[in-house]
């Protein structure tokens, strides 16, 4: 059991070494991407909320 933990944590730790962490830069570039996509998305549901709220009113 224990030849099963080492190995375990050996190739967790071998792994680690491999990941590739982003730049601070490209981390706020994909955040205020994100920002920018949820306020566009937002604003968008907001106008046809509008849209449809006023197309309701009419209609009844």
């Amino acid at each position: 059991m224990a030849k099963k933990k080492d190995s375990y944590v050996k190739s967790v730790r071998k792994e680690s070494k491999k990941i590739n962490w982003p730049t601070k830069s490209e981390t706020l570039n994909y955040t205020a991407i994100v920002l920018l996509i949820s306020v566009l998305a937002g604003v968008i549901i907001w106008i046809l909320d509008l849209v449809y709220s006023n197309l309701l009113g009419l209609i009844i």
